[in-house]
């Protein structure tokens, strides 16, 4: 695993929190983005049903991703970018292509991204 620095940790939070309403409008569908967040303990069994059953009410799935990404927002860490933008989510969300690259190409580079961007190619 990589060692980041407090500085770079909180560079890609602040790029993360800028970016979240784009975010939120690249996932246009629950699957798979819900499964891999709870898959890989980002969010909790309780929070995947209510956001499931969100959406089953009609309640926006904007306004739904939304929520878990404020979430995910107040216990950042790093690691959440490698399941958001993984080779599923950019292949089955197109528009997080762009929110990845800006990230990657933006005064916010970590090796994490540098890693997911060369299991990419």
């Amino acid at each position: 695993m990589f060692t980041l620095t407090k500085a770079l940790e909180k560079a890609l939070l602040q790029h993360f929190i800028y970016m979240k309403v784009n975010i939120t409008y690249a996932i246009n569908k629950p699957f798979p983005f819900f499964e891999a967040l709870r898959d890989k303990s980002f969010i909790t069994e309780r929070m995947y049903k209510e956001s499931l059953e969100a959406c089953q009410n009609l309640v926006p799935l904007s306004k739904v991703v939304h929520n878990i990404l404020t979430s995910l927002e107040q216990t950042f860490h790093p690691s959440v970018l490698l399941t958001l933008f993984s080779k599923v989510n950019l292949r089955e969300y197109p528009s997080l292509v762009a929110i990845f690259r800006s990230f990657r190409n933006g005064n916010v580079v970590s090796p994490i991204l540098v890693t997911c961007a060369v299991v990419l190619q």
